[in-house]
């Protein structure tokens, strides 16, 4: 397969996974667990096409630059199908003491965000900036959802007689 499909199709899926983590945000920041949830099938589907491109970079002619910069990616999405399709849990997104999975998994988040911009610079200046000003623009909807939690708390404990 071409490699420059190849590097097209991981810029195309790494901007939906960007624009997917910014309506989880804000669907956070407004309280639509609902509509959150339906989207985890989506989040986790995510893994298919990174698994597949991978595999196809490794089967390309071993460009380690780009098998390393896609495999954080891969391994945040397993940890993230795991931690909250397979284990089931309700994601507790403000608890008082963080559990050790909740801190391993933004660990990943920001690990495997960071991959995926690397892999665009490795591509081309052009493709890693678009990735990281797409990284921006999620941290700033995480941003935005922690405002609206802090906000709603504020009011929750200024409401109590």
């Amino acid at each position: 397969m071409d490699q420059a499909l190849v590097d097209n199709l991981v810029m195309f899926f790494a901007l939906a996974y960007y624009l997917l983590l910014v309506i989880v945000y804000v669907l956070r920041a407004h309280e639509r667990s609902r509509l959150e949830i339906r989207l985890g099938p989506l989040f986790s589907a995510q893994l298919i096409p990174f698994i597949g491109l991978w595999a196809v970079n490794l089967i390309n002619g071993l460009h380690v630059s780009r098998l390393v910069a896609l495999a954080p990616i891969i391994i945040y999405l397993l940890y993230d199908l795991w931690y909250r399709a397979i284990t089931r849990r309700k994601p507790v997104h403000h608890p008082d003491h963080w559990p050790l999975e909740l801190k391993v998994y933004l660990l990943l988040l920001m690990v495997g965000s960071i991959g995926l911009n690397w892999y665009g610079y490795i591509v081309s200046e052009l493709h890693g900036a678009t990735l990281v000003c797409s990284f921006f623009v999620m941290m700033g909807s995480f941003s935005y959802y922690q405002y609206m939690h802090n906000k709603r708390k504020k009011t929750q404990v200024s409401n109590k007689p």
